[in-house]
C-alpha cells in the first residue's frame, strides 16, 4: 500500500514538472516572435534600424494545437506597422501584418458581372 502511494505521487510530481504555465509559455516564445516581426519591419521598410515592441500577447488555439499569438508594433525610419505573429513551437514564428487577421474569413464576394468573351 506504501508503495502504491509513493509510486502514485512519483508520477503525479513527474507530470507536473512537464507543465509550463501560460506566462512562461508565452516568455518562451516571445524573443522569436519579435525577431520575425523586426525582420519582417526590415524588409518592408527598407530600413535596418527598427525597433520592436510587443503590444499584446495571448494563446490561441489553431486547429488541434495551443499556440502563442503576440501583436508587435515595429518602427523605424519614419514608418509604423503592428504584425501579428502566431508562433508554432515545432516549426517557427509566422508574421501577419494586422490589417489581415487570417483567422477570419476575409474572402470578399466578387460582385462585378461576368461576361464571356466569343
Amino acid at each position: 500500500m506504501k508503495m502504491k502511494v509513493i509510486l502514485a505521487g512519483l508520477l503525479a510530481s513527474l507530470a507536473l514538472v512537464g507543465c509550463t504555465t501560460t506566462k512562461d509559455f508565452l516568455n518562451d516564445h516571445q524573443d522569436e516572435a519579435t525577431q520575425a516581426a523586426s525582420n519582417r519591419g526590415k524588409f518592408e521598410f527598407s530600413c535596418d534600424a527598427v525597433s520592436a515592441t510587443v503590444l499584446n500577447r495571448k494563446t490561441i488555439e489553431l486547429y488541434p494545437v495551443e499556440m502563442p499569438q503576440y501583436q508587435v508594433g515595429i518602427a523605424g525610419c519614419g514608418k509604423k506597422e503592428v504584425y501579428i505573429v502566431n508562433c508554432n513551437p515545432e516549426s517557427g514564428c509566422m508574421v501577419y501584418d494586422s490589417a489581415h487577421d487570417f483567422l477570419k474569413d476575409t474572402k470578399k464576394q466578387d460582385t462585378t458581372a461576368a461576361t464571356s468573351i466569343e
